[in-house]
């Protein structure tokens, strides 16, 4: 396997650590403690600094309330794409963060009539 490879299935399981552990709600913090290792490891880990060995990955698919293939799921299409930009990353982050904060609307009527919001938006020509 080559580096290159090696470095875009590091990067691939990195962004999915971080945006698992956010769309569980956890903080860095609460998860490194969890697991035995520093916030500052964990974030390493996130930002796909250090690698991540085969014991650490089933503690956090532990932690995080997930199978170990989550986070290897999609691989394949991010490896037939260029690099994602931090533009792209924090998108995804933002759209995690967004499913998150309406999902966690009590009111069926009120997450309809944000949807619908959401669809009128999405079909409108930018002004």
């Amino acid at each position: 396997m080559s580096p290159d490879v090696q470095k875009s299935i590091n990067a691939h399981v990195a962004r999915r650590i971080h945006a698992r552990r956010i769309e569980v709600g956890l903080t860095q913090q609460q998860v490194a403690r969890l697991i035995g290792i520093s916030f500052q490891q964990l974030q390493k880990y996130e930002h796909g600094t250090n690698r991540i060995s085969a014991g650490r990955l089933y503690q956090l698919a532990d932690v995080l309330d997930t199978s170990i293939t989550y986070f290897f799921a999609g691989y394949e299409q991010d490896s037939s794409q260029e690099v994602k930009t931090a533009n792209d990353y924090t998108s995804s982050m933002e759209s995690v963060r967004l499913v998150r904060q309406f999902n966690a609307i009590p009111s069926d009527s009120i997450r309809r009539s944000i949807s619908g919001l959401i669809r009128a938006l999405g079909t409108t020509e930018p002004a």
